[in-house]
């Protein structure tokens, strides 16, 4: 880490740690070095590398296993890919209910089924995509957090309503 970086030293060192997943020096799959390693390599305090780890962690590159070590997750392409998989279905939802706001009351039976048939794509997806992060969460063996679950509908009354633990 060159000492001519501006900034805080615990985003200096997610950097650090960031360029080097990027760069392929740090695989998907293997364990970041040891906090006290991270200490004595940058000479930073513990309460930096924690710091690092957090933004890492925030942005989907790491994970942790307690007792363990701290993980590389995704490189940041894969954690980037990610996060617009899910912006463009956030994206998607809120054109529908744009949509469903500018229809009139009697308006065409074609632009509803168009709707609803929208509406099913995306739930397909999200199912899809709930089903993933349950499989990734089983593969780091961290329990899914179930009370974050996605909103579904399933009581035919088309409102969205919170997952209860499936």
């Amino acid at each position: 880490m060159a000492d001519l970086q501006e900034g805080p030293a615990y985003k200096r060192l997610a950097d650090d740690l960031r360029s080097q997943i990027a760069s392929g020096k740090l695989e998907v799959g293997t364990a970041l070095p040891s906090a006290s390693q991270l200490v004595k390599a940058h000479g930073v305090s513990t309460t930096v590398v924690r710091d690092a780890i957090r933004i890492l962690r925030e942005e989907g590159l790491v994970y942790g296993q307690p007792g363990k070590a701290v993980f590389v997750r995704a490189t940041p392409d894969e954690s980037a890919s990610e996060r617009l998989t899910l912006d463009e279905l956030t994206d998607g939802f809120q054109r529908i209910q744009e949509q469903l706001g500018e229809l009139e009351p009697g308006a065409g039976r074609d632009a509803v089924e168009e709707l609803r048939d929208e509406i099913a794509d995306l739930r397909r997806s999200v199912a899809v995509l709930q089903a993933q992060l349950i499989e990734l969460y089983g593969r780091v063996g961290q329990p899914y957090p179930r009370d974050k679950a996605p909103l579904k509908s399933g009581d035919g009354s088309g409102r969205l309503r919170r997952a209860a633990g499936d």
